[in-house]
């Protein structure tokens, strides 16, 4: 009898075991443009890959690593810097006498990431990554200063075509 009444509690537990499926709506766009022709335009997530190529490029300027900066750049890159209104032009060939020159007051530099986001706006063929990060720069005069940055980041067909950068002091 002991059999029969477990047999039957089991059978009532697979039972009441029904796998229940829920649906959710999942907000893939999100986010609004303001300005301009992309006024009203929403945007949606990019991919881990393009993240990944912001950061890496982002690191390896602190390293004066311009082997790995030049393999992720397109043959030509704009660089707007968070100080002067005037964007920097470079091609690839121009990447090894660039950093070493924005190199030049610094011993060495520091960065520590603190998120990337990489972002397609609706109708755009490119990704825009927002990387913001620490950056401790360490003077050959001995100072030593600490600044939060800001990079936007654009990249198409897995190669960096633009760098928008804003500063703020810690």
């Amino acid at each position: 009898m002991n059999h029969k009444i477990i047999l039957f509690l089991t059978l009532i537990l697979f039972i009441s075991c029904d796998t229940k499926t829920v649906e959710v709506e999942v907000n893939s766009k999100g986010g609004m443009a303001y300005q301009g022709d992309s006024k009203g335009k929403k945007f949606s997530f990019g991919s881990d890959e393009d993240a990944k190529i912001a950061v890496d490029l982002i690191l390896a300027f602190a390293k004066k690593d311009t082997e790995t900066m030049a393999s992720s750049m397109a043959d030509s890159v704009r660089y707007m810097p968070p100080q002067g209104s005037k964007p920097i032009m470079a091609s690839s060939e121009q990447i090894d006498e660039i950093v070493k020159l924005l190199h030049e007051p610094y011993d060495s530099l520091k960065r520590l990431i603190w998120n990337a986001v990489p972002l397609i706006k609706e109708g755009d063929d490119f990704t825009k990554v927002i990387v913001t990060f620490n950056e401790k720069r360490y003077y050959k005069s001995g100072k030593e200063e600490s600044i939060g940055l800001i990079d936007r980041i654009y990249i198409k067909d897995g190669k960096i075509f633009n760098i928008n950068q804003w500063m703020s002091e810690r």
